[in-house]
């Protein structure tokens, strides 16, 4: 799974597409039929091709583009889950790997908490580093702590994501994907899919 790959698998169904084959050749052939057609054009070398009679040979060659394109096509869309999952599964990693210190986990949340009220509340003209911190185990090591966890683990974590994401389709990935929203025609009758198809769509304009 490449860009190379995404690139090289478009341009053979723009080929397969030159042709022109109708879309329902073979709508009232068994697929069985089809399938046959297209493993004996497969195996054929192009000299004994020429050999058969013009009705047979592109019978046969017809069989073999359009199971072809349909291969094809089924491969295109295995590498546009793929690589959509592969530059979030390295967004994730990448961003993990930068803040992984900072993800020391704070136990006793609410402990904490309770004690930092407690002390507010018994001595509210006091400052923080004389009041707050002293009321925490590890004091003001533990808040810090505390902040960078709920940061790392919240928002702006997944906005840090995002934004790798979005860096590596924008530099890599790009010209593979706009091509292939290109090539590719997306259909949903499920109303759930719906937001996607939207999406999509917004994508192409």
């Amino acid at each position: 799974m490449s860009l190379e790959t995404m690139l090289t698998e478009i341009d053979k169904l723009l080929a397969v597409r030159a042709i022109g084959l109708p879309g329902d050749l073979f709508i009232d052939v068994a697929a069985k039929v089809v399938a046959g057609w297209r493993a004996r054009a497969a195996v054929e070398s192009p000299s004994h091709l020429r050999t058969h009679p013009v009705a047979l040979r592109v019978t046969l060659l017809a069989a073999l583009l359009h199971e072809r394109e349909r291969e094809i096509t089924d491969t295109l869309v295995e590498l546009l889950i793929s690589t959509v999952h592969r530059i979030g599964a390295r967004a994730e990693r990448k961003v993990t790997e930068q803040l992984v210190n900072a993800f020391k986990k704070v136990s006793g949340k609410e402990n904490i908490l309770f004690k930092l009220a407690e002390a507010s509340l018994g001595t509210p003209e006091g400052t923080v580093r004389q009041v707050v911190f002293p009321a925490v185990s590890g004091g003001e090591a533990t808040l810090r702590e505390l902040v960078h966890e709920f940061k790392t683990r919240g928002p702006v974590y997944r906005r840090t994501v995002q934004t790798t994401l979005k860096a590596s389709y924008t530099n890599h990935y790009r010209r593979g994907l706009i091509r292939l929203l290109d090539v590719l025609e997306f259909r949903s009758s499920n109303h759930t899919h719906r937001p996607v198809i939207e999406a999509l769509a917004l994508v192409a304009r």
